[in-house]
């Protein structure tokens, strides 16, 4: 249901922004690096 993929869409965020913070890496280089190979 769209209410379960909000929830698992929400945990993968914050998983995903937490080891970003750990590894000291922004969302900003994360997307600077999707558009670099999308070019």
């Amino acid at each position: 249901t769209e209410f379960e993929l909000v929830n698992e869409a929400s945990d993968l965020v914050f998983h995903l922004l937490f080891l970003l913070r750990e590894k000291n890496l922004s969302l900003e280089t994360i997307a600077k690096n999707l558009e670099a190979r999308h070019k």
